[in-house]
């Protein structure tokens, strides 16, 4: 049975007024089309929702029962219009963000501050997946922003930047004589077992990485794969192999790893972040997160590029 939510209205404004012109007036409406109106709700429902006399009128015991219900069903009604305003308005707007590990060791939380200091009332959704996770739920809508390791394959509906280049230093157990070194090649580790992550979760910087041994004279032997880089560097802490990591990963302050520089290695032997979303779906909030992310990752590199420099010359 379909009631109108007008009909519905002006039951509970007779009923609340238990006066027909007082109700009308109340409504901005005259009298007869006001009667007419509840007539039509009373034929529709079957029953009778008041007891109309010259000298008053009441409900019917069905009627207060009606009225009950019909006050819920008008407030949930109200309820469901302004929490669709609200998620149309830029700032109570929802965003979903998900990300691979190496987004947390120094761009994602720096750029969540400066958002929310910016943007503090748009609600914010946070989950860690893989990059073809993330470029699946970003098509379907369930997502806003990615942070994933480029290069994309197949990503031509989709927007890309680069926001953050790390150099790859060795992470070893603090056990190893290597730890103790200012730095060491890629030649260092031929003897070492390797914990890695999966090819499947970065094929093109797994592929740089066996390539830059091969070109150490070695094939490294991985003995343990994990995809969380947290876990990567349990396992070295415990003394599972050694592991080819980004510098940032020194910020999740795993006891027992020690994070060497490796000399020599090739330029293009980096991790890169990159942010993804949808270009033709960008809100004010997700525009201003976008410029937030780009700013952090130019400040992060910029203090990266000094960290370097100092060093070199100290």
């Amino acid at each position: 049975m379909n009631i109108d939510l007008h009909h519905m209205r002006h039951f509970v404004t007779v009923a609340e007024e238990l006066h027909f012109g007082r109700a009308a007036v109340r409504l901005g409406m005259a009298q007869p089309p006001l009667s007419q109106s509840i007539k039509r709700l009373e034929a529709k429902l079957g029953f009778s929702l008041f007891e109309r006399s010259r000298r008053k009128v009441e409900l019917t015991p069905s009627g207060r029962v009606f009225l009950g219900e019909a006050k819920r069903t008008l407030a949930q009604a109200e309820l469901a219009v302004r929490l669709a305003r609200e998620a149309a308005s830029d700032d109570l707007a929802q965003l979903t963000l998900t990300f691979v590990s190496a987004a947390l060791y120094r761009i994602l939380p720096a750029a969540l501050r400066a958002y929310r200091a910016e943007m503090p009332t748009v609600g914010i959704r946070l989950q860690e997946c893989g990059t073809d996770t993330q470029l699946a739920q970003l098509r379907d809508g369930a997502a806003d922003l990615g942070f994933v390791h480029p290069p994309l394959r197949n990503a031509a509906d989709l927007a890309v930047q680069t926001i953050h280049r790390d150099r790859v230093v060795a992470a070893v157990p603090a056990s190893s004589e290597l730890a103790v070194m200012s730095s060491i090649g890629l030649s260092d580790l031929v003897d070492e077992r390797f914990v890695l992550f999966p090819s499947r979760r970065g094929p093109d910087l797994y592929g740089r990485i066996l390539g830059a041994c091969r070109d150490a004279g070695f094939a490294p032997r991985i003995e343990q794969e994990a995809t969380l880089m947290h876990t990567i560097l349990s396992m070295v802490a415990g003394e599972a192999g050694v592991s080819l990591v980004p510098d940032g990963a020194r910020t999740m302050g795993v006891d027992g790893v020690v994070f060497v520089p490796i000399t020599g290695l090739a330029d293009d032997l980096v991790w890169e972040l990159a942010i993804v979303w949808r270009a033709n779906r960008v809100r004010r909030p997700l525009r201003l997160l976008i410029d937030t992310v780009v700013d952090v990752g130019r400040a992060v590199e910029n203090a990266t590029d000094v960290g370097r420099t100092g060093t070199l010359a100290s």
